[in-house]
């Protein structure tokens, strides 16, 4: 099997924004070329964002203002690849952030966009297993359904993660006959729709779906024909029982892809033996990053939200949370490269995962870029703890580069905060670390 150029698969026509255009100028470019997501390009941190249907969702939620710029928000962090690099090295990419990946080329300029639905569509279906059925792919059924009655601002409370992105509508006797995605909640917030109107006066119908005994091969097609980022799913009485997403196929597909590669042992020796380890590896690579061992964005997310939520519901002792980076960390790829890079990001990680106590938890956010939840902790035992971080990594020689530092934003849960407000605050201490001096902690009562 050629292993091609990543150019060949991904999307030349970029939707893109710069950080400091206003949340309602992206949602209106959104709904004028039909997309669900918008990739933000900053200046200022020389990195690619994206900003998400389910973003908006959280942010409208909280009454946050559309007027203001989408510096002043947390967005996704996505991954970047060279025009240079392949499909496997997009595999490699996307399976491990679960998020889509900016191409750029040798001026660093944005020319292309990869998606999970570009990599399902650069397999060809006739690898698929003929005779394996979606209805085995099933865990749960992560299906959200509620009454056509119901308001537009019931159902968007519903569209609150990136398992829950679409509503089943459901008729007087609950049978399914409409949906919602966060793709048509664009149109709403572009549209400036009365939220409070009848959800059936908007939900697409005829609802399309397609029985548990499709096969996977027939699936993929369905899925690529209708441009779909789900299926939904229904038993043999026609009831819907579940969805399958892009994600889901996506992770068949891979694992039949490596088992036809194994067969050509003699072409494909090196791509086989990467392939078969990362197959094995796939589940623990869903909630761990691959290069320093610890737990990415998206598990962080996740536990975050939690976290907010076991508060809010036992009204218990408040958490604090640290974002922090490597200070000069471009200097550092820049003079001994990316794979010494790499290893500082290793060597700090490993460090602060053994400082830590047991219950606590650090992820990658992005990049050089790391978060920490320190449970239990108010925002004075915090700063306690952070600074034998800071003191710990400043005393640590690092071989090949010397000695390094990093800046920490520290900040505690006030009620009421969301993920993304709590995010966001110690997102902007850790930058006011950076102002003033760098190698330091900042605190939201400093």
């Amino acid at each position: 099997m050629e292993n091609r150029n990543i150019m060949e698969i991904a999307s030349k026509d970029v939707l893109s924004i710069g950080e400091d255009e206003s949340i309602t100028q992206a949602v209106e470019k959104m709904y004028q070329y039909g997309h669900r997501d918008i990739v933000v390009h900053s200046n200022r941190r020389k990195k690619f964002g994206l900003l998400s249907a389910l973003d908006l969702i959280k942010l409208k939620q909280g009454h946050f203002d559309f007027e203001a710029k989408i510096s002043s928000i947390v967005h996704g962090h996505v991954e970047i690849l060279s025009v240079h690099d392949t499909l496997l090295d997009g595999l490699n990419a996307i399976r491990s952030t679960r998020t889509p990946i900016c191409v750029i080329d040798d001026e660093e300029k944005l020319v292309g966009f990869v998606s999970y639905s570009d990599l399902m569509s650069a397999i060809d279906p006739s690898m698929m297993v003929e005779r394996k059925m979606i209805g085995e792919l099933f865990i749960g059924s992560q299906l959200k359904k509620t009454s056509q009655e119901s308001s537009l601002h019931e159902v968007i409370g519903m569209l609150d993660n990136t398992i829950y992105d679409a509503v089943i509508l459901t008729d007087e006797e609950l049978s399914s006959v409409g949906i919602i995605t966060t793709k048509d909640i664009i149109k709403f917030f572009s549209s400036d729709v009365n939220l409070d109107s009848k959800v059936k006066e908007y939900m697409v119908f005829p609802l399309l779906t397609v029985p548990s005994r499709t096969t996977i091969k027939d699936a993929l097609i369905f899925i690529n024909d209708k441009h779909f980022k789900r299926l939904i799913v229904t038993d043999e009485m026609g009831e819907t029982i579940g969805q399958i997403t892009q994600e889901e196929l996506l992770t068949k597909v891979y694992t039949r892809w490596v088992d036809l590669i194994k067969q050509e042992k003699a072409e494909l020796t090196e791509l086989n033996k990467t392939l078969v380890k990362q197959a094995s590896d796939y589940e623990i690579m869903l909630v761990v990053d691959k290069l320093t061992g610890i737990y990415n964005r998206g598990k962080f997310e996740h536990e975050l939200s939690k976290e907010i939520e076991r508060i809010k519901r036992y009204n218990s002792e408040p958490f604090s949370l640290v974002f922090f980076d490597i200070d000069n960390f471009k200097s550092v790829n820049d003079t001994y490269g990316h794979l010494v890079g790499d290893q500082v990001l290793i060597t700090i990680s490993q460090l602060f995962k053994g400082l830590l106590r047991a219950i606590d938890m650090i992820a990658r956010w992005g990049g050089e870029e790391f978060v920490i939840i320190l449970y239990n902790t108010n925002v004075d035992h915090a700063l306690l703890g952070v600074e034998k971080l800071r003191r710990a990594i400043e005393d640590k020689h690092i071989r090949d580069v010397g000695y390094i530092t990093c800046s920490f934003g520290v900040t505690e849960y006030i009620k009421g905060d969301s993920v993304q407000s709590i995010l966001l605050r110690a997102d902007n201490l850790m930058y006011e670390a950076k102002k003033q001096g760098k190698n330091r902690v900042v605190t939201s009562l400093s």
